[in-house]
């Protein structure tokens, strides 16, 4: 959540720092060496490859016109290709989504500026690439990512591209319910100018929503949007099962779709997210029994409700913290999860990332060469970003890889004690244990007294 402002702030630092020595001590070629340094930083951003065995292919799928469809980005194992990086993928789509940012973050004039500066910026992955079905096993299982507050589909490249580099298939969505940036949807029009009644395919925007009016306003709008992200997870799972069939039919995004063909394994589906993503990761979990395994990073819990937390299926869920983010009352809702809440088996645990703030599992820290700047920011902690990156990558694909069955998994407990140092068990904050308890209580009589009525409600009723 609010990731993207730190970036602005270095932005805008840097952008006043050469005006000021321009002003000031009218030093020209001062300005000029700061002009240099800043393009060659534009040049050279481009994001760490992925650490799997297999190379990365990926393209963009929307299901239909209208504000109703369903956009989301696939990763997915493919073939060896010869590196050419300017023929990688743009990790900023379009200068609309520059526009997106710099609005979310309220400073719309520099739109230019945040163009300007991530243009160039590119994901190490080959764009439509061909599937490479990996040897160690006959069917890709399959990840859902869900971005946080005022993200995009890119935002989270580093750790998509990563699992799919261990073989997987990875759909990273950009939701409809105007908590991205920016997004947007297809409209079909007929083309009077053609004279032939032609139709025509246009992009309409969808702007962030601003919540404001207080509570209980603002819980109600995230409430909302919440179910509606975790609606569309559910639904992008059933557009997967589609594409399996091999009866997808896409108006954005049809380029080989016949490949993955009876070649995906929906019994071994994860859901993850960051921040607002974490949270419908637990939503998405309430309302389908199909995903198996579930990620939070850094979750922001707020926009849940307790019929979510009554409701949430008995499946494996790790919270990843940042050091820096959490705070009691919301890590406290976390425990509700905990497994001896309504006595499971499955394995619920919460870690947290020793030197990271919020921002430390997107994109952003790794796109900034200077840890200097990112951490004098705040958009990373004390530690190195690309050593958390890796770290926090290392464990998403373990806890997934353990609950579903496949090769890369390990044992989380094995990957803290190899780190002592990088993660904490648990939370690094001091919480009410008592307080814990009597919510976990609430809940167990809750879900007792009215489970036919919470079951019924939570069920996803798709707004497609």
């Amino acid at each position: 959540m609010l990731c993207e402002l730190p970036t602005m702030l270095f932005l805008l630092t840097n952008l006043f720092h050469v005006y000021s020595n321009w002003g000031i001590n009218n030093n020209y070629i001062q300005l000029e060496v700061k002009i240099k340094q800043l393009c060659k930083i534009r040049m050279t951003r481009v994001l760490p490859k992925p650490s799997g065995p297999y190379s990365v292919g990926c393209f963009d799928v929307s299901t239909k016109c209208g504000e109703d469809r369903c956009l989301f980005r696939l990763y997915y194992p493919t073939k060896p290709q010869e590196a050419v990086s300017s023929e990688n993928p743009l990790w900023l789509p379009c200068k609309e989504y520059a526009s997106g940012f710099t609005s979310f973050v309220n400073i719309p004039s520099f739109s230019w500026l945040f163009r300007w500066f991530f243009s160039s910026t590119r994901i190490p992955v080959s764009w439509n690439g061909d599937l490479q079905m990996p040897k160690s096993v006959q069917k890709l299982p399959v990840v859902l990512f869900s971005h946080g507050l005022g993200g995009i589909r890119t935002t989270y490249s580093n750790v998509c591209t990563d699992l799919a580099s261990y073989g997987t298939l990875v759909a990273s969505i950009e939701h409809s319910d105007k908590s991205a940036s920016a997004t947007y949807y297809l409209e079909e029009k007929v083309n009077l100018e053609s004279g032939d009644s032609e139709k025509v395919v246009e992009k309409k925007w969808l702007p962030f929503h601003k919540v404001s009016g207080g509570e209980p306003a603002e819980h109600e709008c995230r409430n909302k949007q919440v179910r509606h992200r975790a609606a569309e997870c559910c639904k992008t799972l059933d557009i997967l099962q589609l594409l399996n069939e091999g009866n997808l039919e896409t108006v954005e995004g049809n380029e080989n779709l016949h490949q993955f063909k009876n070649a995906l394994d929906l019994e071994k589906c994860a859901v993850l997210g960051h921040s607002f993503g974490g949270g419908t990761a637990v939503a998405a979990l309430s309302m389908d029994e199909r995903f198996k395994v579930g990620i939070g990073l850094d979750s922001w819990m707020y926009p849940l409700d307790k019929t979510m937390y009554a409701t949430i299926n008995p499946v494996p869920f790790l919270f990843i913290n940042s050091e820096t983010f959490q705070w009691p009352s919301n890590v406290a809702k976390m425990r509700k999860l905990d497994s001896n809440t309504f006595n499971i088996e499955a394995q619920r645990e919460i870690i947290t990332l020793v030197g990271t703030s919020h921002h430390s599992q997107c994109d952003f820290p790794l796109l900034l060469r200077s840890h200097f700047f990112s951490k004098s920011i705040g958009i990373s902690g004390t530690a190195d970003p690309v050593g958390v990156a890796k770290l926090n990558n290392e464990i998403v694909r373990a806890f997934i890889g353990k609950h579903l069955g496949l090769e890369f998994g390990r044992d989380l407990e094995s990957l803290i004690q190899e780190n002592e140092d990088g993660i904490i068990r648990g939370s690094n904050l001091k919480l009410d244990e008592s307080k814990i308890e009597e919510s976990k209580e609430a809940l167990r009589e809750l879900k007792k007294t009215n489970y036919e009525v919470f079951f019924s409600c939570n069920r996803p009723i798709y707004p497609f």
